[in-house]
């Protein structure tokens, strides 16, 4: 399997306290969404699944959240009363920021490291091309309050 958060294991130790889900876990998520999930994301739910330690903390992006956070891009959605995107089976909402920003990517590519988009405001937008590049930046701000990089 490719390793697009390898960078994560030289900082384990400013990770926090994480926990992961196990293949059987990940199967039966992609069975749950009829989705195929990208191979970076596996790599992430399988160190933070369950217990996100430091890296998205200040987002709803632990596997169980996974329904709440699409239920809740769907209503907010509905709340802005504008037809102008539209949520896809394959949009994937792995992460929810303060109820107000989802954050997702499109299974239907089939991209094993995708682009991240936010749902803001009834908008949906690019939020960083890849996701191992959004948890690369988070792990920057985690190695930052360490004092481990200057800021």
């Amino acid at each position: 399997m490719a390793k697009y958060l390898d960078f994560l294991q030289q900082y384990a130790k400013h990770l926090g306290d994480p926990q992961g889900v196990n293949e059987g876990e990940v199967k039966a998520i992609e069975q749950q969404y009829n989705v195929k999930l990208p191979l970076a994301y596996v790599e992430f739910i399988s160190i933070f699944g369950k217990k996100k330690g430091r890296i998205l903390r200040n987002y709803s992006s632990e596997v169980s959240y996974l329904a709440q956070n699409r239920k809740d891009a769907v209503k907010a959605l509905e709340d802005m009363g504008n037809g102008s995107f539209v949520i896809k089976d394959s949009h994937f909402f792995f992460g929810q920021w303060q109820g107000l920003s989802s954050y997702f990517f499109d299974c239907e590519q089939q991209e094993d490291d995708p682009t991240v988009y936010v749902l803001d405001a009834g908008k949906a937008e690019v939020f960083k091309p890849s996701f191992s590049q959004l948890i690369r930046e988070e792990l920057t701000k985690v190695l930052k309050f360490d004092g481990v990089i200057k800021k």
